[in-house]
């Protein structure tokens, strides 16, 4: 026959233990993510924008290959860097929390926002060349109909 009040305890201990476990395994997560670093390049390598772990750019660089570039050219180029680097986030951040805490509800809720809020970057299409016989009117359209 069992004692009641000894399952019980043991029950409650089991749970503490548990609770103190995950606790350790978070906080090791959250020690993890803040060192997330993430660098992103554009233009050729002539811009590189590096993020933490909160997406927001922690350094911006370039290199003399940005004088080559007009400066709306260099200004996409930083965008399209940093776009690059945030939506590597995500993969980054669902390797430390697999490593941290494995696969728990919580865990996958937290790389699901990571997702929402920086998706994949989207290839630009590269800048199209002006035709011989551009009329300058920004259409492909023809006045002939």
């Amino acid at each position: 026959m069992t004692d009641p009040l000894a399952d019980v305890s043991r029950m409650v201990d089991d749970w503490e233990k548990n609770a103190v476990e995950k606790a350790a395994k978070y906080q090791a997560m959250q020690h993890e993510v803040e060192r997330i670093s993430i660098t992103g390049t554009a233009a050729g390598g002539a811009v590189r924008v590096t993020v933490g772990n909160n997406g927001i750019p922690t350094d911006i660089t370039m290199t003399d290959g940005v004088s080559r570039l007009r400066p709306e050219e260099i200004a996409a180029a930083v965008l399209e860097a940093m776009r690059q680097a945030q939506a590597g986030y995500p993969a980054e951040l669902a390797r430390v929390v697999q490593e941290t805490v494995g696969d728990t509800p919580a865990a996958r809720h937290i790389v699901s926002v990571a997702d929402r809020n920086f998706p994949a970057a989207e290839q630009e299409p590269p800048p199209r060349a002006p035709r011989r016989d551009d009329d300058g009117d920004f259409s492909d359209d023809s006045f002939l109909g």
